[in-house]
């Protein structure tokens, strides 16, 4: 076989093909597809280093002497790298060889080769080329060494960081930072004290994460220069985010920052260095400020609600969380404020007594979003006197602000709001008309039959809606007459109000034979509705009328029919659901697996699980839809299988249906899962939410849990939170696992767990465990 003539005369698609020829050739395609690597299409030359990857070990000399003695084209030289770091054969004995070149570069390369494919074997050779003449070669092997990891590989980058040698320390601390690793710390903080590591370090503390650290960047803070205050205000936050992320609190730093003893003057600090902060910076400064709790910050955390929207929104959260103490400041700033900072400002005074004068003066603002928003907050002081004042907004133009109005009105209900709705039920401005009419069927008030039935043979046909809507919420029997009559009415909008209504009713003789007749509307829409109504008062007498809309001709109907059918108990509706079951209408079968979870009889288990193994992705998630519905332990093992779907959407799908269940079947698929991928943090969150048992589940799983696996299942117990979840972790605590105490020791630290102190404190010196030990020293020093 002879492969096609060159690229220069060809088009993308025949190059490709081309380069899958001589893939085909074997060794000998070798030398031209190293050549292919100059190709100027990214399509092409992805296709080509794909090609060498997968060749056979026999290639490996010759990729290797390419990138010895082919150095003058970057584009070959990075598709080599490339093709020897994915390649599937054994090419470290051969890319070793490289690391004794003459040319550094090449050396460079072959480190670089090394460290992406995580070569154990290669931690020796990278550790002597640290002390190589050329600093290029020495970064490769930091990088390469910091991919591969392991002890020997840290112990080597943390000696190489006391070196003395700056354009080595300097990316070994982003290395160090990297690994995560706890014993890089006491390196790190030593670090932090050099002017020209400062920042870094700080840096690479924050992507450690580590707790421990706090007390130490704390007192460097006190006394830093303006630029180390912002890396360390950066490292602060990281950390707090690990902890958030590990244990679902970051409580410990912030109590750590509070119970300095340079409170005053780390607050004084990071006031300062917001004055030439970026925004960046800006938000890490505010979010650390926010931690302090005190008066003195508020100025400066206002001055932060015109800054960015990242910023400002911390600003805000911070203001909050001031409470009081924020209070007169902000009921200040409010008044003749600009419109995007009463945007921030008015949230932070809702449900506020002392703000109600400055939230009514902004129901006048211009900006239709601050009237919105000033009416949710006037709602959330429960005083009634603010309803004379929100009530005319129900006539607001805008229907954000609108909606919000009748929200507030009906939070703040009171004999001052019934005059108010019954008058303005038969105003003459039509959206307070309709607003009124609504809100009285959401309080039920009687006296508004009157008004309700006005509307209803009135002209006005939103009003008239809008009084049907409310009609089933009036104890009168007027009203159902009124209902009844209305499903018979020329327009086809009110006969659908109609039969929605009716569908909120108690059902009845009368109710069940006016809907029942609906289903043979000219208009869809009634028809639709009419099934709707008829699931939800459960008539199964009505299901084989019902049955006959799966032949509608509008889509919409034959869905509603579906979901009827699957509201009812009787044995046709479940017989006719499964008919429907693999109906060549993708929509109809779709629904109907829908219908058969809605259902929750046992009986559909089978078609469900058969439906998720259908080819398509949409049919699959349905299924999962539907099958999320129905307990069981085969349930739960169905659904867990598809966390490894070929789709995305189905994967993340069965994980979030697995987490929502509290079954015992559903924990102990999900404790298998993450025993599996104990880096998944959905499975950490879905593990934490409550459920009957399983906190002893997690806590058996930990007795003999490695490393990772044990700092998951904490992790999901510290983010529970509750007693049983507490005990667990102290039970984990004086387990004879080494991995699950050290699992512990850290939750129980961050958690400021007091009951755990004495225990933490007697594992310092007396725990097996060198690690353990550390981690409960460190809580020492922070006490």
């Amino acid at each position: 076989m002879s492969a096609p003539a060159p690229h220069s005369t060809r088009s993308e698609g025949d190059r490709i093909a081309r380069v899958a020829a001589l893939r085909e050739l074997g060794l000998a395609g070798v030398p031209e597809l190293i050549e292919e690597l100059v190709e100027p299409s990214w399509a092409v030359r992805r296709a080509v280093i794909a090609g060498l990857a997968a060749t056979k070990p026999a290639a490996v000399p010759l990729l290797c002497e390419a990138l010895r003695s082919k150095r003058d084209n970057e584009a070959r030289i990075a598709g080599l790298v490339d093709a020897l770091a994915a390649s599937k054969s054994q090419v470290d004995a051969a890319v070793l060889e490289l690391l004794s070149d003459s040319d550094v570069a090449v050396i460079c390369d072959g480190a670089q080769i090394l460290g992406r494919r995580e070569s154990a074997n290669a931690v020796p050779a990278l550790i002597h080329l640290l002390a190589h003449s050329n600093d290029n070669v020495a970064l490769a092997a930091v990088e390469a060494l910091g991919r591969i990891g392991g002890r020997a590989a840290l112990d080597s980058l943390l000696t190489l960081a006391e070196s003395g040698n700056f354009f080595r320390i300097f990316p070994t601390i982003d290395v160090l930072g990297r690994s995560r690793d706890p014993r890089v710390i006491s390196t790190l903080l030593r670090l932090l004290a050099d002017p020209l590591y400062g920042a870094e370090a700080a840096r690479a503390l924050g992507r450690v994460g580590d707790p421990s650290a706090v007390p130490a960047l704390l007192d460097h803070l006190s006394r830093a220069g303006e630029s180390l205050v912002r890396g360390i205000s950066g490292a602060l936050v990281a950390i707090h985010a690990h902890s958030e992320q590990r244990f679902g609190t970051g409580l410990a730093v912030e109590r750590l920052v509070v119970g300095s003893p340079r409170v005053a003057k780390l607050r004084e600090q990071l006031r300062l260095s917001l004055k030439r902060a970026d925004a960046g910076e800006q938000l890490e400064l505010s979010q650390v400020l926010s931690w302090v709790d005190d008066e003195s910050t508020v100025p400066a955390l206002l001055s932060l609600l015109g800054g960015s929207s990242a910023v400002a929104q911390v600003a805000a959260a911070a203001l909050k969380k001031l409470g009081a103490l924020a209070e007169p400041a902000l009921i200040e700033a409010l008044h003749g404020g600009s419109s995007s900072l009463q945007r921030l400002i008015v949230p932070l005074l809702s449900g506020r007594h002392a703000a109600q004068s400055a939230l009514l003066e902004c129901l006048q603002a211009e900006d239709a979003t601050v009237r919105a928003l000033s009416c949710d907050a006037l709602a959330r002081t429960s005083d009634v006197s603010a309803a004379r004042a929100v009530f005319p907004l129900l006539g607001d133009p805008d229907t954000r602000v609108a909606q919000a109005a009748m929200g507030a009105i009906q939070s703040l209900g009171s004999d001052e709001t019934r005059r108010l709705v019954l008058a303005g039920a038969t105003s003459s401005e039509p959206r307070v008309r309709r607003a009124s009419l609504r809100i009285i069927g959401y309080f039920g008030y009687a006296e508004g039959l009157d008004a309700l039935a006005l509307a209803v043979r009135g002209e006005d046909e939103l009003a008239r809606e809008a009084a049907l809507g409310s009609l089933p919420f009036i104890e009168d029997g007027e009203a159902l007459l009124l209902l009844l009559d209305s499903v018979s009415h020329s327009s086809p909008r009110t006969r659908i109000a109609a039969v929605r209504a009716l569908g909120h009713t108690e059902g009845g003789l009368s109710v069940l034979e006016k809907l029942r007749a609906a289903l043979t509307d000219v208009d869809a829409w009634v028809r639709y509705y009419a099934c709707q109504a008829l699931g939800k008062l459960r008539d199964d007498e009505g299901t084989p009328t019902i049955a006959r809309l799966l032949d509608d001709a509008s889509g919409q109907v034959r869905v509603a029919a579906v979901d009827a059918l699957a509201r009812l108990r009787g044995p046709l509706a479940f017989e006719v659901l499964s008919g429907v079951v693999g109906s060549p209408d993708a929509d109809l079968h779709r629904a109907a697996l829908v219908a058969l979870g809605i259902s929750k009889r046992p009986e559909a288990l089978p078609r469900l699980l058969e439906a998720l193994e259908a080819p398509e992705a949409a049919t699959r998630l349905v299924a999962l839809s539907a099958l999320a519905e129905l307990g069981g332990a085969e349930t739960a093992r169905a659904i867990a299988r598809k966390t490894t779907d070929a789709d995305e959407g189905v994967r993340v799908a069965a994980t979030g249906f697995l987490a929502a269940r509290t079954d015992a079947g559903a924990t102990a698929e999900l404790v298998q899962l993450l025993a599996a991928n104990p880096e998944n943090q959905a499975l950490i969150r879905a593990l934490a939410r409550p459920a009957p048992g399983r906190a002893e589940t997690l806590a058996s799983a930990l007795s003999e849990a490695h490393d990772a696996f044990a700092t998951a299942l904490v992790a999901s117990l510290a983010r529970a939170g509750s007693e049983p979840a507490l005990a667990a972790i102290r039970e984990a605590f004086c387990l004879p696992n080494d991995a699950a105490r050290r699992a512990a020791a850290g939750a129980l630290i961050a958690m400021q767990d007091a009951e755990s102190a004495g225990a933490l404190v007697r594992a310092a010196t007396g725990d097996p465990d060198a690690e353990v030990r550390r981690i409960c020293t460190a809580f020492l020093g922070s006490r």
